[in-house]
């Protein structure tokens, strides 16, 4: 069976604006939204959804210290204490996490995944579609995607 992940706000946007929410239910066997991404994000109906309101005493330093938002102090936390990977995107968030020891991967590192487990066709094309919706995508990162996958189109 699949890994457990912990998703934050900003991977659950993203995954929602090319419609494929649905795949972290086929990636991993569950998962856990704390309570305050669900703040953030409103109803979240994926099968393979466990709730959690976290509790921990490393949320004051990440919220307070290190100056990250609550969702995302969250995800960090509860990813820490649990040895469960965390699905995060934002930088400085992602670089806390993994400073940490935490498992992290972010939106684009899941569409990777879901192509390379036969569950969406091109995720160079899935990037391509997130970015047009706004998500922030760099030159570099998507000629990288392009040549990993072995597409010869430009970018």
């Amino acid at each position: 069976m699949p890994e457990e992940a912990i998703v934050d706000t900003s991977a659950l946007i993203a995954l929602e604006k090319i419609n494929l929410q649905g795949i972290l239910c086929r990636l991993y066997s569950q998962i856990t939204v704390p309570q305050a991404v669900i703040l953030e994000y409103g109803r979240l109906g994926i099968p393979c959804l466990s709730i959690v309101q976290v509790k921990s005493r490393l949320l004051n330093l990440l919220i307070h210290d290190l100056n990250l938002g609550r969702g995302e102090s969250e995800v960090i936390a509860l990813a820490a204490e649990t040895d469960t990977r965390a699905i995060i995107d934002d930088l400085r968030a992602r670089k806390v996490a993994k400073d940490l020891g935490i498992k992290v991967v972010g939106t684009i590192g899941i569409l990777l995944k879901a192509e390379s487990d036969g569950l969406i066709p091109s995720a160079y094309e899935k990037v391509k579609e997130l970015r047009g919706k706004g998500f922030h995508v760099s030159d570099k990162l998507l000629e990288e995607i392009a040549t990993i996958r072995g597409y010869t189109t430009p970018v």
